[in-house]
């Protein structure tokens, strides 16, 4: 008997993105120093679905403010992400800075940078060996957790100009964004941004055209005691100077972009999101973007619980 063709189109989808990818661990990205001046090897694990064709990159950074973490909280996450047919690149970044009462504003600003540079020194690297990693470089997205996210956004929508504009001491202490880590100069053309509980310094940095050409996944607590959700509400936040998710949404608005928002009311920061429900927000994102379907919408997460961390809850 001859098998309906739909079910086998269905078992091929299943044999080809349903399988755990392969794993290149710790590949060396770049090298640079530290807040120490130590010398850092950079490193992050490419997940890669079986296939025969170049696939969709996103880059995922991890969170820890900028002082701590590592890619390997986020195995579990970038392989699920991985599974639903996307080359997914687990980013590891120079963290640490004065911790002090007199430097640790100063500090966490240049580490910050410094995770902007590690991310614009990763995309250099991907696009350059796209073909060894099965990467379609003209669909590249990028997000990031918390710092992550933080950084993903700088990335995208704050140009060098603004940096020196707004902090010159980061180009003078550290360099320019684009020149450190690796000597590679391929440019890079992100597709689109997925900010779990992130935030940036201010929205008007956001230029209209930068939100036409890149197109956001915004998901945010609306009681995340670390960054604000919004801004005029967040004055006890403990990054309290960034403008958060709704803030991201309402600029996107008034520029007539793309921006998809997902919110829950009482979860703290980092919690109150499954594995589940981000990895289905990013790929119907991922998927609308690509084929020209972006539209703005709101959804609350009303079915989830609001007591389990991201990574964990899956």
């Amino acid at each position: 008997m001859k098998l309906p063709l739909l079910f086998i189109l269905c078992l091929f989808y299943l044999n080809v993105f349903s399988q755990n990818p392969t794993i290149e661990k710790d590949i060396v990205y770049a090298n640079a120093p530290d807040w120490k001046n130590q010398m850092q090897q950079l490193t992050m694990d490419v997940y890669i679905p079986s296939s025969n064709k170049n696939l969709s990159l996103i880059v995922f950074i991890h969170g820890g403010g900028f002082r701590v973490g590592t890619k390997e909280s986020h195995t579990a996450f970038c392989t699920s992400l991985s599974m639903q047919g996307y080359v997914v690149a687990n980013v590891n970044y120079r963290t640490g800075f004065d911790t002090s009462a007199a430097q640790r504003d100063v500090g966490i600003l240049m580490a910050s940078y410094r995770a902007v540079q590690d991310a614009s020194s990763a995309l250099r690297y991907l696009v350059h060996n796209a073909e060894q990693l099965h990467i379609d470089t003209s669909a590249v997205f990028m997000g990031g957790e918390s710092a992550g996210a933080v950084t993903s956004l700088a990335n995208a929508y704050i140009t060098q100009q603004e940096w020196d504009q707004t902090f010159p001491v980061l180009h003078k202490s550290l360099g320019t964004v684009t020149e450190s880590g690796n000597t590679l100069t391929e440019a890079y053309h992100i597709r689109g941004i997925i900010s779990l509980w992130g935030g940036i310094i201010d929205t008007s940095l956001i230029a209209p055209v930068e939100s036409k050409m890149i197109p956001i996944a915004l998901i945010q607590s609306q009681s995340d005691q670390v960054i604000p959700y919004q801004h005029s509400k967040g004055k006890e936040a403990a990054f309290s100077q960034l403008y958060g998710s709704y803030d991201i949404a309402k600029r996107f608005e008034s520029n007539s972009s793309c921006a998809r928002l997902y919110y829950t009311k009482e979860a703290r920061h980092s919690f109150g999101f499954s594995h589940n429900y981000v990895v289905s927000a990013i790929k119907l994102f991922v998927e609308d973007v690509l084929n020209g379907n972006c539209k703005s919408f709101i959804e609350q997460n009303t079915n989830e619980r609001n007591d389990l961390p991201f990574p964990v809850y899956q």
